[in-house]
């Protein structure tokens, strides 16, 4: 049997049985894919044959995406795409470009993201093979949704894709090559589907989805890479917990934790120990829960310290792809790319460095507010001085009943009512004994703001001091600090944070737990 590790160059042959083994372990044991895909790579090199290359470094992509290395697909992806243009394997090159738009999104790249899924579409329409052209379609329309989860676009966007990846997928014929493959896609189409009707509430639907995912991935009638039935146990479990099952919950983690040992997925086990820590907290099982927090504790904190090393790649990637486009001789390539590479990469720090000196900044006036907050007594609520006024829309109201609806308010503000998710305009005037058109011009004359946007504020103040006071907040998960808070969803939730504050949940956070490690240290 041909070993990759032998000093005689093998054949083409030889090297392609070797790529149907690894494709075979990238199934169960993608460590073991990845290292014996970088050997056929090495000798496919050294025996002068690109299309092992090519599908050595396929592989690779699509077993580190699937390990979080993103600094990687994007390394590997460069070589991958000059191979595919070659050798016009238009399959493989869509697959290269939908990869790194992966890659993109996870890393926060969005532009340069949406860039290469546009371009990873147009190349899929020149595949020829109707099966291969639909099995890329799909893969590339699961992407988008991605993408447009990331942006926080509305959730029909995000819907709008995962349907047309089940419609691709389902246009996939059940022969011996793309019977799979189909199944694959299938199980992701559902897994998705089942996580935005989470998002939505409609908990039966989503267990639907995930219950049909996680019976492809574990038919004997299809080989289904085991990353995705751990993603379904992991959802699962995510699901019963946010149902407050927290039985379920543990049953599922379990199940997931004890998959994912051997393939080796450090961000869904982060999300499986998060979930395993906070249900054992619930049911009460300290020991247990104090277990799977400080496993969470340092494998996020390995994974937040491997992404800030990753931020150069796809910078770097960018810029060479610019020179490309701008030079026409192999000298110019060089001397235009390594004068971009040089100045962007200047530039692109100094932007990175003034941004997060700007957040800095924003984080420290929370903070600042918070520590003033504290000290000082809450004065009464301060009546603006007015003649009894006609507004604009002909309501008169009085001096009277402008400062008895600002003391109840002030009484709903500290009652904590506004974090009910059916909270409105109409419940809010009803408990208040008034109508909506005055407590409306009410909350706009002496909040400055409109309903909306005074509600969503308590909600924010309410949520950042939880996450101030109250340290195990920091350990949540977003979507359960949105549901804490009254919002309906995450990606809501994220969008007004953002806007209230200047700066996301997720980087409030980090910077709450840096400060308490500054303390610890003291």
């Amino acid at each position: 049997m041909f070993s990759c590790t032998d000093a005689q160059l093998p054949t083409p042959t030889q090297i392609d049985a070797e790529i149907e083994k690894a494709k075979l372990l990238s199934v169960s044991e993608p460590n073991k894919a990845i290292e014996l895909s970088k050997n056929i790579y090495r000798i496919s090199k050294n025996a002068g044959y690109k299309n092992g290359m090519l599908e050595s470094s396929t592989i690779m992509m699509a077993k580190y995406f699937d390990a979080g290395n993103f600094k990687k697909v994007i390394d590997i992806s460069k070589d991958a795409e000059q191979l595919a243009s070659e050798a016009n394997d238009y399959t493989a090159l869509s697959n290269t470009y939908r990869l790194r738009a992966s890659s993109y999104t996870e890393l926060g790249f969005n532009d340069q993201s949406f860039k290469e899924f546009k371009e990873a579409l147009a190349i899929a329409e020149k595949i020829h093979s109707k099966n291969s052209k639909n099995y890329q379609k799909a893969l590339i329309y699961t992407g988008f949704g991605s993408y447009f989860a990331h942006i926080n676009a509305p959730i029909d966007s995000v819907i709008h894709y995962q349907k047309k990846c089940l419609g691709a997928a389902i246009l996939l014929e059940d022969n011996k090559e793309f019977i799979n493959k189909k199944h694959y896609i299938l199980a992701l189409s559902y897994i998705n589907l089942g996580k935005t009707s989470v998002a939505m509430n409609h908990i039966k639907n989503a267990e639907t989805y995930f219950s049909n995912a996680l019976e492809i991935c574990r038919s004997k009638k299809y080989i289904i890479n085991k990353d995705l039935e751990i993603t379904a146990l992991n959802e699962f479990a995510w699901l019963y917990h946010d149902q407050k099952q927290y039985e379920k919950a543990t049953y599922y983690a379990e199940q997931a934790e004890n998959l994912e040992k051997n393939v080796g997925l450090p961000y869904i086990r982060r999300d499986i120990y998060e979930v395993y820590f906070k249900s054992f907290v619930e049911l009460g099982d300290k020991e247990r829960s104090a277990k799977y927090m400080n496993l969470y504790t340092k494998l996020n904190d390995s994974l937040v310290n491997a992404e800030k090393k990753t931020i150069n790649t796809p910078v770097h990637h960018m810029m060479e792809k610019q020179g490309e486009l701008h030079s026409n001789t192999i000298k110019e390539i060089v001397i235009t790319t390594s004068a971009m590479i040089i100045s962007l990469l200047l530039g692109g720090w100094f932007f990175w460095k003034r941004n997060q000196n700007k957040l800095h900044k924003r984080y420290k006036t929370i903070i600042d507010h918070l520590k003033t907050e504290a000290k000082t007594v809450q004065p009464a609520p301060v009546l603006v001085k007015t003649e009894d006024k006609i507004n604009e829309n002909n309501i008169t109201i009085s001096q009277d009943t402008t400062a008895t609806l600002l003391h109840k308010l002030a009484r709903f503000e500290k009652s904590e009512k506004f974090l009910k998710k059916d909270m409105s305009l109409t419940a809010l005037s009803n408990s208040l004994n008034t109508n909506p058109r005055y407590l409306s011009e009410i909350i706009k004359q002496h909040k400055d703001k409109n309903f909306n946007n005074y509600l969503n504020g308590l909600r924010i103040q309410y949520i950042i001091n939880k996450l101030y006071d109250t340290p195990i907040f920091r350990e949540y998960k977003i979507s359960y600090l949105a549901e804490a808070c009254g919002f309906s969803s995450r990606e809501v939730f994220a969008v007004i944070f953002k806007k209230e504050t200047g700066v996301t949940p997720s980087y409030f956070i980090n910077q709450l737990k840096k400060d308490d490690k500054k303390q610890e240290a003291i």
